[in-house]
This record gives structure tokens, sequence and C-alpha cells, in this order.
């Protein structure tokens, strides 16, 4: 059986090309935007479930774009698939953002604004100044490109992983827009600095596990026991399905990641597994891909996995968006509604968020003075 998960990673393998005068058509032109050395684009191949797809000069081995009676579709076995091109944000064509530095920064991902932060090497500062995160982030906003903001910090010497120069960053986006903040990063040498992340506001926390090496093969991301000690903190300050970590598949090796989604998910710790930026196309690997994905699900269920705060992204599968990869394509969609896109669910859950915070540095105050400190 076919499913929007196949052609997804085989999309990533193979890229797209375009039909006759279809690159310049009104519903294609406005998602096309550089990457490299060439093009790219964002599909949504159904509700929820988006493709970073490269232009492939060479058509033959691409799957080719066209459109007809305004609809655009993809060629796809032997019925073409209708699908959608997301426009790339006009927040990032305007003068004033293209001159803004921060723009070489900050990607779109579905509707997940990724801000790429690292310490710079002489100053030890953000790469990313307040003023100009603060500019294009409500930018994002007032064009409604994005619901909530992640922080993707890079690993760094200082012993609490740069937070001491993010925290000025977070409380700014928290005071300014109502969103929430995900921030992914590295566990700090003191665990305790975790719970100074949740008082300034930040709501998901993911410390990556596993990730590819530049030969294409599986690394830890960080020392496996530095990480699970940084999880197992972080479970017991953030509330349920708000920390999760990120595995990489081995389609060759399934075994230890299979048992991996396991432990972590009776932690109450959402496994997110990333799949190679090249995608896969052998059908074995596709095969492995499913059992993976198979396992995911199932066990997600019977851990009772909170899925609530997952969103859907281009760039790993997750408990939420199993069914693209297990079900007909009609019958695919998320496992459920994710809370930013309820208005309702929104307002909820800031206010909950929000009230378990301050119940959370209160009994973290009251700790400290119970102990003279």
């Amino acid at each position: 059986m076919n499913t929007l998960g196949q052609l997804k990673l085989e999309l990533l393998h193979r890229g797209v090309a375009f039909g006759k005068n279809v690159r310049s058509h009104d519903l294609v032109s406005p998602g096309l935007f550089p990457e490299g050395e060439g093009q790219a684009i964002v599909l949504s191949l159904a509700e929820d479930f988006f493709v970073r797809a490269r232009v492939n000069p060479d058509k033959d081995t691409a799957f080719l774009i066209d459109v007809q009676k305004n609809k655009v579709s993809l060629n796809w076995g032997n019925t073409p698939l209708e699908i959608g091109v997301v426009p790339a944000p006009q927040f990032l064509k305007n003068p004033r953002a293209i001159r803004n530095p921060a723009a070489a920064f900050i990607q779109l991902d579905g509707y997940c604004l990724n801000l790429n932060l690292n310490l710079e090497a002489d100053t030890r500062q953000l790469n990313l100044s307040l003023e100009d995160t603060i500019s294009l982030v409500r930018a994002a906003f007032q064009e409604g490109a994005a619901d909530l903001v992640l922080l993707n910090m890079s690993h760094c010497a200082e012993k609490d992983r740069g937070f001491s120069r993010l925290a000025p960053l977070v409380q700014s986006i928290k005071k300014n827009f109502r969103t929430f903040v995900a921030l992914r990063g590295f566990p700090p040498d003191d665990l305790g600095v975790i719970d100074s992340f949740y008082a300034a506001g930040v709501d998901l926390i993911s410390f990556p596990l596993e990730q590819y090496a530049e030969d294409g093969t599986v690394q830890d991301a960080i020392s496996a026991k530095q990480g699970m000690k940084g999880l197992e903190y972080a479970a017991g300050v953030f509330g349920p399905g708000t920390v999760s970590t990120e595995l990489a598949l081995d389609c060759k090796h399934p075994q230890p990641l299979l048992e991996k989604i396991t432990a972590l998910s009776k932690q109450g710790i959402v496994p997110l597994i990333k799949f190679p930026e090249q995608g896969f196309h052998l059908q074995d690997d596709l095969q492995e891909v499913r059992k993976v994905v198979d396992h995911l699900h199932k066990t997600a269920q019977k851990e009772k996995l909170n899925l609530k705060w997952l969103y859907p992204a281009e760039g790993w599968i997750s408990p939420l968006d199993t069914s693209f990869y297990l079900e007909k394509p009609a019958a695919a969609r998320l496992a459920q509604r994710p809370v930013y896109q309820s208005t309702l669910g929104k307002t909820a859950s800031e206010g909950f968020a929000a009230l378990r915070r301050k119940l959370r540095i209160k009994n973290v105050s009251d700790s400290y003075e119970s102990a003279g400190l």
C-alpha cells in the first residue's frame, strides 16, 4: 500500500520538476524560494502534512508537478495526486526583512517559526539581537504565518548551554506575543537550571539524543547518559507531553531504535523520529520505516502519551502523524488537533500553562527557603 508518508520520503530523495509553463504559474511560483545553489518548494500533501522538496533539474528522476483546471497535482502512481503549494512567507520577502540580519537564521516549519541560535565565538553573545528577532517574529505573527516559536540552540561549552543569554529573548517573546515557546537545546551541567528554563516561559523542551553524521550514519548528539538525565529531570518539571527527544532512523539496524522508543515513552518522553535530509527510496528501507512507525504508533497509544503539544513538522515523524505512514491517503489524518490551531484550546492551554508555571515556581522557591538557601 502506498502512503503519503512514503511519498514524502521519496520526494525528499527525488525532488520535483515542473511541466510546461508550470513553474511561473500563479499557484506555484509564490511557493518557490532559494535553497543552497538551487530552489525548493514546500508542498502540502494533505491537511497538516508538509514536505520541503528541492527542485531537481533532472526531470527524468523527479516527481513532476502540473497544473490543470487551476489545481496543482503531482504525478504519483497511476492517478495524479492533488496537492497544495505553501506560499513562501511575505514577511521574509519585504525589503526591511531582507536587510534584517536575523532573516538568515529564521525558517518556517509548518506553522512553527524556527529561530536558529548560537553563541558567537568572539563575543559569546547570541547571533541574533533581541531587537532584530522581535521585529521578525512580530512580522510573522502579523502575517499569520506561524502559531508558535521554536528556539533552536546549538551546543555550546557554557555550563548553562547559553540559557542566560536566551532568557531575555524568551521573556520578551512571551511579553510581546500570545504564543507558546519551544526550546530545542542540550542539558545544562547543573540540571537545576532546567527549572529556570521553565520559569522564564519555555513551554516545550527537547533534548536530542541522536543525529546524523556527515556520512549518513547515526551518532549520539550528546552522551546518552547526560541526555537521559536531562530528559528525565525535564519530565519532572514540564507538563505531560511537553518534553521530547530526537532519535535518528537507521533502516539497517532498527531494533535499538524500537527499544528506545519503548523506554522513552514509558517515562512520558515523546520520541521524534528524524530521517535523513535525502529521505528514502528503496522499498526495503521504506518497509523498515513502516515497521518503526507502526511501533511508535502502538507504543504512544499503550503509554497514553499526551500529543496535544505536538505539531506537524517537515523533518521528523511523531506520534501525531503516524497515520500518514500507515493508512491509505484518504483515511490519513493527525491523531488529534494540535492546541495551536484551536483558539479555544489555545486559550485554555495558555491559562493552564501559566497557572502550572506559577505553582512550580512557588514550590521551587518554597523548597529553597525551607533549605535555608
